[in-house]
């Protein structure tokens, strides 16, 4: 019985490892990012790169949205940072422009 136990253990660890992965390749961090910026702020335009050689500790990003009008630049930078508050903790730097849509 014990080692029924420590089969589905070490099986359950196995596959907790390998679905990150899975995952990863489905997507770049980037194209995470980029994701859910525009679901959560309607960016029309928007584009996250990878400044730090591939590694993913510095990020540039561009974002263009709507719900930036009416808000300077420190608020605009505020809304970005709260949808990318869990990514911004893991890296080193993140270099951010924002701008509302022409008319």
């Amino acid at each position: 019985m014990l080692r029924l136990a420590a089969v589905s253990r070490n099986a359950a660890t196995i596959l907790r490892r390998s679905a990150p992965t899975r995952l990863r390749l489905l997507s770049t961090p980037s194209e995470a990012m980029e994701a859910k910026l525009r679901d959560e702020l309607d960016a029309v335009a928007v584009t996250v790169e990878d400044v730090s050689g591939g590694c993913g500790a510095m990020y540039k990003a561009y974002v263009e949205s709507p719900k930036f009008a009416g808000l300077n630049t420190v608020k605009q930078h505020k809304l970005v940072q709260g949808v990318l508050k869990d990514e911004i903790a893991e890296m080193h730097g993140f270099t951010l422009k924002t701008a509302k849509p022409q008319t």
